[in-house]
């Protein structure tokens, strides 16, 4: 059978951000010896966040299956430009032996969101995540793997990759990069608004992984890769722009 591939992109593409997305998103991200451990940078703060679904739970009080490493200035892009990173430890999607009574169409998913604080009058301009997945699975089993990048409870972008039964797969590996910015209406919202020039945002990120299989014994294995990064960038402007 055709192996079949379905990729569905809807972004929002930003002039500042896509200009240093190769530089802020793709290849030239601090190294690691310039990151704080600290959640509090000299543009953004992180107040809060969690993590939750069939596939993960963790909020930053009690700490969990999810870890948040450290939210940092981009070296090149400057302080308006904030990356946060988060590992997801445990979560993947997996077929027997792990889970030997796992039904024949199984999911996981994990939802993550972030409350976020710009440092005086600031709102997020534009948004970028990035994460490695990698993927196993027998031939006779379909896989489903959608992402969702979401700011202030819209989803600004997403990517949908449908990979069908007939062909056995080990160990590819996809780089997710989705980019978006706040809708029109939002920031029409926001101008009618003075009150949320500086005001929190809530950043999200969506992992689902669907596998449908044949039989029960049927294996498949799909997780964040290498180090299990998720990397949000975020672009800070001041309110008074137009």
């Amino acid at each position: 059978m055709l192996n079949r591939i379905r990729s569905v992109l809807m972004m929002s593409f930003v002039s500042g951000l896509l200009t240093s997305a190769g530089s802020l998103v793709i290849s030239g991200l601090p190294k690691r010896a310039e990151a704080s451990t600290a959640q509090d940078t000299a543009a953004l703060t992180v107040k809060d966040w969690t993590a939750a679904g069939s596939g993960c739970r963790a909020n930053m009080k009690k700490g969990g299956d999810v870890e948040f490493i450290d939210a940092r200035p981009d070296s090149a892009s400057g302080s308006k430009v904030l990356i946060l990173r988060f590992r997801f430890n445990n979560y993947k999607l997996s077929s027997p032996p792990e889970n030997p009574n796992t039904s024949i169409t199984f999911a996981r998913e994990c939802a993550l969101r972030v409350v976020a604080l710009p440092k005086g009058k600031m709102r997020v301009k534009s948004i970028a995540a990035r994460t490695p997945v990698t993927y196993s699975k027998d031939a006779d089993v379909g896989l489903k793997m959608q992402y969702m990048l979401r700011l202030d409870g819209e989803i600004v972008s997403q990517s949908l990759k449908e990979i069908d039964a007939g062909q056995e797969i080990r160990n590819a590996e996809d780089l997710i990069v989705l980019t978006g910015k706040p809708s029109d209406d939002a920031l029409q919202m926001a101008k009618m608004n003075p009150q949320s020039c500086g005001s929190s945002h809530m950043l999200g990120f969506d992992y689902t992984f669907i596998a449908a299989r044949k039989n029960r014994a049927d294996k498949a294995v799909v997780r964040p890769a290498n180090e299990r990064l998720l990397e949000i960038a975020v672009e800070l402007e001041n309110c008074s722009t137009p």
